[in-house]
Formats: structure tokens, C-alpha cells, sequence
């Protein structure tokens, strides 16, 4: 198979700086071609950064880094610490230090394989590193397929909060093989779905009829719809823009609770399943609030549920999640801006502070204790 026989692209088009997303089922051989012609054919090397579990666990990923050195030069494999470990400073300061050893310079690239923390993790790295160099995603997860590796936005956590050091770097290219679904725990796949039904509310209504129609058994083929389709929406909103001064925060929907809600677990809750749980506070802070009508957030519930996602913020809303949504990113001095769905397909923002949130939300936790 070559990178011709894709069978998905989407366009981010960026002027200059556009990519391509390419989504099937793919070789690595395939995907090593597709990273070899959009990194810079004078490049002087590159650096392949992969989540440590994926390079041990994954002989794909193995073998696409022997392709990739098949074909560019200096290729070095770095492993990075599992999942969400790896996303912060101190990490990102071992990785620029791993690169400077390594002697890579300003001509190198970084190619990031894995999750969606090691996906973040290669893309702010490559954005700080010399001041940039660079970079290119291959996402493992379902989740980074349809919404951590598109989009430019990379960063790491704080103990403050997660994602509140970042940049916003655009990658050369995006190559989603969905081989790499077929050994992801089922608990991960599973997670990624909440970013499906995400871009459903938001902006492609039909997804939330084709998960209700397949619930959490997908084909490959189905996969493959699913994340072309997200990417699709994500791709459209990012081109209008690309730095998150207006439209692009719908992407954000369900993420103020979620974000809480996932430091507030300290990480016990995948990304995934924390959107899932901040998507229904949200449509409930709908309902309060006279935009959506109960019956959407009754769909969210009975979807998510069937998909094999918590639904159950309210019991996990206690005061270490409502002081996390102070530090939202979304934050515009004492307001947030909150993003809520009228009906599937459209969104609406609304100037909230972080006690009114915490006030609507916590009062509907005490109904339900």
C-alpha cells in the first residue's frame, strides 16, 4: 500500500501553512512515505518522540519508525513517559535537553507517535525547541485521531490545571492510522467517542444519529466515517480560526466542567470521559438557563451511557472541581465563556463567572444526593 491508496483526507487550510489530515487503514510504510514528503526534503534530521507504552506494546509503531529511517536521516526514537505523565514542563525541558544532545538543529523535525499527552507533548516541544522546528503527528488513540492531533494547539498541564502552558504550532502533517485502534484498550476507545459526540452537538448533528444507530461496536469502516467526519468539523472551525479568537471556542464544549472534573481526579479520568461528564453539565447549565431544552440533555445521557461513558458529574462535583474552573483558559477576567448547544448543530456563548457555574451545578448535586 503507498500514501496514494488513502482512502481520507481532510484539508486544514491555513494559507501557506496548510496539511493534510490522512485517515485509514494504513502500513507503515504507507504512513512513513506520507511523513517523508511533507517534512522539508532537505531536513537534517528527526526525531521521533513516542509514548513508552505504544513503542513497547505496538510493533506498528516500531516498524514505522525503521521506515521512517529507511527514508530520512538522524532518525532517533525517544520514549516518553505513558499518557498524561508526560505532559509538563519538566518533561518538555528532558525533550529539548534529549534534542540538543542528540545535536538536532533548526533544519531537523520532531515526529510525535501516540496519545493524545504524547501528540501534545511532540507539538509544543517542536514549538519551543529553537524557537520551532517543524513537526508531524501520527495519533494512536481515537481520541488524538479526531481531536488532539489536529489543530496546532499543543501544551502541557500545571498543577494549577491542565493545558495552561501551550502554543499554538501548526503540523506539517496528520496521518490517522486506524490499525492502531485494533490493540487500544477498550476503556480508550471507548473515551474517544466523547470527542465524536462532541463535534455532533456542535456542528454535525448526523454523528450523534450514527452512534445512536451503532452504539459503541464500530467497523473499521465505521472508524474511518467517524473520524473524517470530526476531523471535518474540526478542520472548518480551525481554518476560521486558527487562534481560538472567536468561533474556534465551540470546540471547547463540555471542556470547563471536563477540565475540572479530569485535575480534580488527579488524571484518573480520561480526557474522553471527563468531556463526557462536562458535556452533560453543560447541557444541564443549558437547561437552567433557558437555552436547550431538557430533552437534549436527556439524549446526551442515554448516548454517552450507551457508548459506555459516565454521565454522572453530579456525585464528582465537589469543591476541588469547582475551584478548577476558576483557572478555565476560557477565563476573560471574571467571566468564562461558556459554551452552550440549543439544539444539535448549533452553539451559543454566554458570559458566565466561575460561581455561577459552580453555584448551578453544585445545587443540582445536592437535588440528586
Amino acid at each position: 500500500m503507498n500514501a496514494d491508496d488513502m482512502k481520507n483526507r481532510v484539508r486544514v487550510e491555513l494559507g501557506a501553512r496548510s496539511y493534510d489530515v490522512s485517515i485509514g487503514a494504513l502500513s507503515p510504510d504507507a504512513i512513513a512515505d506520507k511523513l517523508a514528503a511533507a517534512l522539508d526534503p532537505k531536513t537534517t534530521g528527526v526525531a521521533v518522540l513516542v509514548d513508552a507504552n505504544v513503542a513497547e506494546k505496538s510493533a506498528r509503531a516500531r516498524d514505522l519508525v525503521t521506515a521512517l529511517a529507511a527514508r530520512l536521516p538522524h532518525v532517533e526514537r525517544l520514549d516518553l513517559r505513558p499518557g498524561e505523565a508526560c505532559k509538563n514542563l519538566t518533561e518538555i525541558e528532558k525533550s529539548c535537553e534529549w534534542l540538543a544532545a542528540h545535536a538536532y538543529d533548526r533544519r531537523a523535525a520532531i515526529v510525535g507517535i501516540g496519545g493524545g499527552a504524547a501528540t501534545d507533548h511532540a507539538g509544543f516541544a517542536a514549538a519551543v525547541y529553537l524557537r520551532g522546528v517543524p513537526f508531524a503527528l501520527v495519533p494512536t488513540t481515537l481520541l488524538a485521531m479526531v481531536d488532539a492531533s489536529v489543530g496546532g494547539k499543543t501544551g502541557v498541564d500545571l498543577g494549577a490545571g491542565k493545558n495552561l502552558v501551550g502554543a499554538f504550532h501548526q503540523p506539517r502533517a496528520v496521518v490517522a492510522d486506524v490499525g492502531f485502534l485494533e490493540t487500544l484498550p477498550e476503556r480508550e476507545r471507548v473515551a474517544g467517542l466523547a470527542e465524536v459526540v462532541k463535534c455532533g452537538f456542535i456542528a454535525d448533528a448526523g454523528l450523534l444519529d450514527l452512534l445512536e444507530q451503532s452504539g459503541p461496536a464500530l467497523t473499521v469502516a465505521q472508524h474511518e466515517e467517524i473520524i473524517t467526519r470530526a476531523v471535518n468539523v474540526k478542520a472548518d472551525v480551525v481554518a476560521s480560526d486558527e487562534n481560538e479568537s472567536g468561533r474556534r471556542a465551540i470546540l471547547n464544549f463540555g471542556h470547563t466542567v471536563g477540565h475540572a472534573l479530569e485535575a480534580a481526579s488527579g488524571y484518573g479520568l480520561l480526557h474522553g470521559e471527563a468531556v463526557a461528564l462536562g458535556m452533560v453539565a453543560a447541557l444541564d447549565l443549558g437547561t437552567a438557563l433557558a437555552v436547550g431544552p431538557p430533552a437534549l440533555a436527556a439524549r446526551a445521557r442515554n448516548l454517552l451511557a450507551r457508548l459506555g461513558l459516565p454521565i454522572d458529574y453530579e456525585r464528582r462535583f465537589d469543591a476541588q472541581a469547582q475551584a478548577g474552573i476558576t483557572v478555565d483558559k476560557k477565563r476573560r477576567g471574571s467571566t468564562i465563556r461558556f459554551v452552550l448547544v440549543p439544539t444539535p448543530g448549533e452553539t451559543q456563548f454566554m458570559e458566565l463567572s466561575p460561581a455561577d457555574i459552580a453555584s448551578h451545578l453544585a445545587g443540582r448535586a445536592a437535588a440528586k444526593a
